[in-house]
């Protein structure tokens, strides 16, 4: 009888469970990737909003655009968005002030996460210091902004 089967004439099925488990395990691994496309600095420069895309793959579902807004010399946390969507892969941030913000992203998007304030910042809890955020949809070309600058400090 061997070690690993229950019964006897069985050799090789307690093996055989085992390499089935680990296989099925090593496809389970995440292949999650975070690409940081821009950084937009608040106008006091306390605050800074980084645009990034999190991808699982290869095709266009696979990947997702966020938004993380942060205290100035906090590490960036990946994790923590206050915005999100998927089939459009860019975006125009305007800082009115220091507590507001219009992001306008690509027509079409399937938005994911839409906080219309934000407490503090997306890695920080504050109940007094929050930003109001504005969404607007704006044409594109295939998802993406035909222009040079893509991070504005002007009141709106």
């Amino acid at each position: 009888m061997n070690v690993y089967s229950p019964r006897p004439g069985v050799k090789h099925s307690g093996l055989l469970l085992m390499l089935a488990i680990v296989l099925v395990f090593a496809g389970c691994s995440s292949n999650e990737k975070t690409d940081v496309m821009f950084e937009c600095p608040s106008p006091t420069g306390a605050k800074v909003a980084t645009f990034y895309r999190v991808s699982t793959g290869d095709r266009p579902g696979d990947q997702e655009m966020k938004l993380n807004i942060r205290p100035a010399g906090a590490a960036f946390d990946a994790t923590m968005d206050s915005f999100s969507f998927r089939h459009g892969y860019d975006a125009i941030l305007h800082w009115g002030s220091e507590s507001s913000m219009r992001v306008e992203y690509p027509q079409g998007s399937e938005v994911t996460n839409q906080e219309h304030v934000v407490f503090g910042t997306s890695q920080t809890f504050s109940s007094t210091d929050t930003i109001q955020m504005t969404y607007k949809e704006i044409p594109s070309t295939h998802g993406h902004f035909m222009v040079e600058q893509r991070c504005f400090k002007t009141a709106f």
